[in-house]
């Protein structure tokens, strides 16, 4: 893995609702975010200034914990699967497709990680997840796993609830936020690590097979004190990140300029 630098180059606040900002995705030029647990079954469009363009609620279904979005095919693929002591036992994504003023079920696709055979308290579960992405026909989640400090991918289909362990990436954190842009053939995933240094990693001509081990290029950013929970890619050396409130930052959208 190489380290290699980025400059912030844009920085908004984004407004008090969304304090919790979880996901991110862009889908026709429109910036799509979210909050994570216990929080409302909402999706929030928002500028590329931070601004809150509108708020679309899915009142048929729960914000158990939201934790990424991503766009397929023209409509969005929420992944409710944070799973923080590894007890849940109703991970799914939901895909919704959106119109002007609604949001309306498309499909719930419900799994598990085969390898999981114990759902009691634990500390540190490898099978916590907050990234997502579409690439080749495939939903993939990246996990969060901190024994390893690795991240570990998992295929989930409708055709069988157990998801497919496909990999692992040594990335040296916990992954909170993934995107991947088929036709640059990019991946970007956010993550901190000791104390709580903020990440940025891109692999770039990334595919599915993960043979040979794709080069990863780490960025740190310089955010101290924010906790960065998603990623939208916006062309090969720019993407938008999103910032939970902390006691140092407020909520935040910012752009990045890899270099």
């Amino acid at each position: 893995m190489s380290a290699h630098s980025q400059e912030i180059i844009e920085k908004y606040t984004l407004p008090s609702a969304l304090e919790e900002t979880s996901g991110l995705t862009l889908l026709n030029s429109t910036l799509w975010t979210h909050n994570d647990s216990d929080n409302e079954a909402a999706l929030y469009a928002i500028s590329t200034k931070g601004a809150l363009l509108k708020k679309i609620a899915l009142p048929t279904t729960s914000n158990i914990d939201w934790e990424d979005i991503t766009a397929v095919s023209g409509n969005l693929v929420i992944a409710d699967m944070g799973n923080n002591f590894g007890t849940r036992k109703n991970l799914y994504l939901l895909e919704v497709i959106p119109s002007e003023n609604s949001m309306e079920v498309f499909d719930s696709i419900p799994f598990h990680y085969p390898e999981q055979n114990y759902y009691g308290f634990q500390l540190n579960t490898p099978f916590d997840a907050e990234g997502l992405i579409a690439i080749e026909n495939n939903l993939v989640v990246f996990t969060k796993n901190r024994k390893t400090q690795t991240t570990e991918l998992y295929i989930v289909s409708c055709e069988n609830e157990g998801a497919k362990k496909i990999g692992s990436l040594a990335v040296g954190s916990l992954i909170t936020g993934a995107d991947y842009n088929a036709e640059l053939k990019m991946l970007v995933l956010t993550g901190y690590g000791k104390n709580f240094q903020q990440y940025l990693y891109v692999i770039r001509d990334f595919n599915l097979s993960l043979s040979p081990k794709p080069k990863i290029n780490q960025f740190i950013l310089e955010l101290k004190g924010a906790q960065v929970e998603a990623v939208a890619i916006i062309d090969s050396q720019h993407i938008w990140i999103t910032s939970e409130k902390t006691s140092k930052h407020p909520a935040l959208l910012a752009k990045i300029k890899l270099e």
